[in-house]
């Protein structure tokens, strides 16, 4: 999660409004500690390459590392010259920065501003959303189809006057399923003009069915097509952090212009450089990836669970249960997986190498013939529920609510976008909690009569409201 203070969250009182980031609180992984610094077996949490660096990029880290005292290429031009080879682009059509998460994170920087709206699936990976609230917009949330797949007809249906950016994942994080070509090609060909469409394609290497394309060829045919990709999946490249965009030479350059400098190092540029050229490290990943969806799919169906067939290096399974409890256990037996998205039974395994995947799948056995916890009332979701009174003269009174122990940010804004008061940040425990906001700032002083934001941020949540005060 990106600090929110160095951006301006409103420029007028119009555009404050409430809205809630979904999902199921942050999407949860187990603190995951290692005995051994180099044993990560049993983390298929996170959709890391369980196969590592290639051989040619290892030896780029270990050769540049000898020039660490030295700048890297400030603009990232040697990546990017790279990285336009490799695709047949022009090099002014890539951007390169400190992963997809810098690039998504730019992109929403240089298209959504305040009173902007984003859509989105739901669900789906939403770092947009964060961005796009932080910048003052609005994300618009379209659930995917009931073959979960993202649902294109809802999303056009869903343009308004203030849709500036629509963004999509294909193949979607975390159901692992992609957009028919054809239902893409329809898609675009209906986008109004003025409306920018991001694609997010980190897993697209991951991809066999024929049905499948990349967007990239939208970019030589005039669209406004921004398709991010990056290093840390298929290349192994994920502590690296590096990623790129691609699109139109125009639209690189607005995304460029709100770029930092340098945010990538020496050895990143150097590893990335040599992973693009070493295929058979990409052919030995998806072999093994393949393999290893098989042993889960069997498994799985062994253990009479349902689940979500993929196109990536993780797949969603329906555990029956409560997903929480499923978690927690797993976690004990050595196995990190994941929960989250509104989704409360299903946790999603990130694909490994097959030792792991036995071993989780006999874990697995072992917790669910011991999880016999049925599926209650999931905790209310977080957010800020209530400020009263509102508009209000001396005090008001904040309600919110907080779905796990964790870290909560509970901030006042002015029209400006300035820091007027931290009400908390700190860590609190899952339930209801009441804050007040006296109309002073942090040193004590009043403001001036007015509309204010408060901003209540907990791990992938947001959520706002509009206060106003009247003296």
């Amino acid at each position: 999660m990106q600090g929110i203070s160095r951006r301006v969250f409103l420029k007028s009182a119009g555009i404050l409004s409430f809205m809630v980031l979904p999902g199921a609180g942050r999407i949860q992984a187990r603190p995951f500690f290692l005995d051994e610094p180099q044993d990560y077996t049993g983390r298929i949490c996170y959709n890391e390459n369980p196969l590592g660096p290639s051989p040619l990029a290892l030896q780029a880290l270990r050769d540049e590392a000898a020039l660490a005292h030295r700048y890297p290429d400030w603009l990232n031009k040697n990546v990017e010259s790279a990285v336009a080879d490799h695709l047949g682009l022009d090099a002014e059509q890539v951007c390169v920065g400190a992963g997809a998460t810098e690039m998504i994170q730019k992109v929403a920087d240089a298209f959504v501003g305040p009173g902007d709206e984003v859509i989105l699936a739901q669900p789906s990976y939403n770092q947009i959303a964060t961005e796009a609230i932080a910048n003052g917009g609005a994300a618009v949330y379209v659930p995917v189809d009931e073959n979960h797949i993202i649902d294109l007809t809802a999303i056009l249906a869903a343009i308004t006057d203030n849709t500036k950016l629509i963004f999509l994942v294909n193949p979607n994080n975390p159901l692992g399923k992609f957009i028919h070509k054809d239902d893409m090609a329809s898609f675009m060909d209906q986008i109004p003009e003025g409306i920018a469409v991001c694609v997010d394609e980190a897993y697209n290497e991951y991809v066999e069915n024929e049905d499948y394309e990349s967007s990239i060829p939208y970019i030589s045919e005039g669209f406004p097509v921004i398709v991010v990709r990056t290093f840390s999946k298929v290349f192994g490249l994920a502590g690296a952090r590096i990623g790129y965009t691609l699109a139109s030479a125009d639209i690189t350059e607005q995304i460029e212009d709100v770029q930092l400098r340098a945010t990538v190092s020496r050895p990143a540029h150097a590893a990335a450089i040599s992973a693009l050229n070493d295929s058979e490290h990409v052919n030995a990943t998806l072999n093994l990836n393949a393999a290893s969806k098989t042993m889960l799919y069997n498994g799985f169906t062994n253990l009479g669970l349902e689940y979500i067939p993929s196109e990536t290096n993780f797949m969603m399974v329906d555990c029956g249960v409560e997903a929480e409890p499923v978690v927690e256990a797993l976690a004990e037996l050595g196995f990190n997986v994941r929960t989250g998205w509104d989704m409360p039974q299903h946790i999603r395994v990130s694909t490994g190498l097959l030792g792991e995947m036995e071993g989780f799948l006999a874990a697995l056995g072992t917790v669910m013939g011991t999880t016999s916890t049925p599926l209650g009332t999931p905790p209310a979701a977080p957010g800020i529920k209530s400020v009263y009174p509102n508009p209000f003269n001396h005090e008001c009174r904040i309600h919110i609510t907080t779905r796990r122990t964790e870290k909560v940010s509970l901030v006042i804004y002015d029209a400006q976008g300035r820091r007027v008061r931290t009400l908390v940040n700190k860590k609190l425990n899952p339930g209801a909690h009441n804050f007040s906001w006296d109309g002073k700032n942090t040193l004590g002083q009043a403001v001036v009569s007015g509309v204010y934001m408060l901003n209540m941020i907990q791990g992938e949540f947001a959520s706002t409201r509009s206060i106003q005060l009247l003296k």
